[in-house]
C-alpha cells in the first residue's frame, strides 16, 4: 500500500487541498484525478454512485496521485468495509454527532483487535505491493475523517476529538447551518461562530480541521485561518462555471454583431 499523501500532509501541520467528485463517470474521474490535486474525494452520500460505479471510478483513479478518499452514504461498517475493499485510500465519514459515532467510524476502517473491519481486501491487496504489504500497511496509511455538520456535533467536539486513531475532521456547512435553523445561510453569523468553534477545538487539541468551501472566498478564509485540509471545487461546480462561461461568450458575440 502506497503512502496516504493528504494523510502527510496533515499531519505535517500543511494544507491538502482537492476536489469532490458527483458524476458516476470514469472518465470524469480519470480527468479530475490527473490534474494533480492533493485528494478527489468520491462523494457517495449525495450523488448515485453505487458500487459498481464506485468500483469503475476507483480503476480510472488508479494512475493518480491525489489521495483517493470515499464518503460513504451513511456511517455504517459495512459501507465502510466495502469502500476500503476496493482500493479507498481512506473514508470522511458522515453523521458523526458525538464520540461514540466517531468511535464507530474509526473501528469500521481498522482491522482487528484495533477495530471491526471485516477481512478481504479484494481490490485493496492487489495494488502497490499485493496483500503482505496491504496488511502491514493498512491501518496507517488509511485516513479516518469524521465529517462535523450537526449542532449536536459541534456541542460534543471536543469528546469526539479524543477519539483515538481519528486523522481529522471536515465541517459540513450546509447541513450544520440547516440544523442550526439556518437552511441555505452558510454565512450566518451564528454558523460561522460554530465553525469557528470547531477550528479551535482541533487546533486545542491537534486534530486536523477541514471544510467543505464551496466558494473560493471561504477557501482562501479558512485557509488562513488554519484548516489543513480543504474541498476547493466540485465536477459539477466545474461544469456550472464553464457554461457559465461560454454563456458570456455567446452573449458577447452575438452583441458585437
Amino acid at each position: 500500500m502506497r503512502d496516504n499523501r493528504t494523510k502527510r500532509i496533515m499531519a505535517s501541520g500543511g494544507l491538502a487541498l482537492g476536489v469532490s467528485l458527483t458524476i458516476a463517470d470514469p472518465f470524469v474521474a480519470e480527468v479530475v484525478g490527473g490534474a494533480g490535486f492533493d485528494f478527489v474525494l468520491i462523494d457517495a452520500e449525495h450523488s448515485p454512485i453505487g458500487i459498481d460505479q464506485l468500483q469503475m471510478m476507483l480503476i480510472a483513479l488508479r494512475s493518480s496521485e491525489s489521495t483517493v478518499l470515499v464518503r460513504p452514504a451513511a456511517n455504517d461498517a459495512a459501507r465502510v468495509k466495502q469502500i476500503l475493499d476496493l482500493g479507498a485510500e481512506g473514508v470522511v465519514v458522515p453523521e458523526v454527532d458525538d464520540a461514540a459515532s466517531c468511535a464507530a467510524a474509526v473501528a469500521a476502517a481498522r482491522y482487528p483487535l484495533r477495530g471491526v473491519r471485516g477481512f478481504g481486501p479484494r481490490r485493496a491487496a492487489r495494488l502497490d505491493g499485493g496483500r503482505p504489504a496491504y496488511l502491514a500497511r493498512a491501518d496507517e496509511e488509511i485516513a479516518v475523517l469524521a465529517m462535523i455538520e450537526s449542532a449536536v456535533a459541534v456541542a460534543d467536539i471536543d469528546a469526539i476529538l479524543k477519539t483515538p486513531g481519528l486523522d481529522g475532521t471536515m465541517v459540513g456547512p450546509a447541513d450544520l447551518a440547516a440544523t442550526m435553523g439556518h437552511l441555505g445561510e452558510l454565512g450566518h453569523p451564528d454558523v460561522l461562530t460554530a465553525i469557528t468553534a470547531v477550528r479551535d477545538a482541533c487546533q486545542r487539541q491537534s486534530v486536523p480541521f477541514g471544510i467543505f468551501a464551496g466558494a473560493e472566498q471561504a477557501a482562501r478564509e479558512w485557509a488562513a485561518a488554519g484548516a489543513r485540509f480543504i474541498t476547493i471545487g466540485a465536477d459539477t461546480q466545474f461544469l456550472d462555471q464553464g457554461i457559465a462561461r461560454s454563456l458570456a461568450l455567446a452573449e458577447s458575440l452575438r452583441a458585437s454583431r
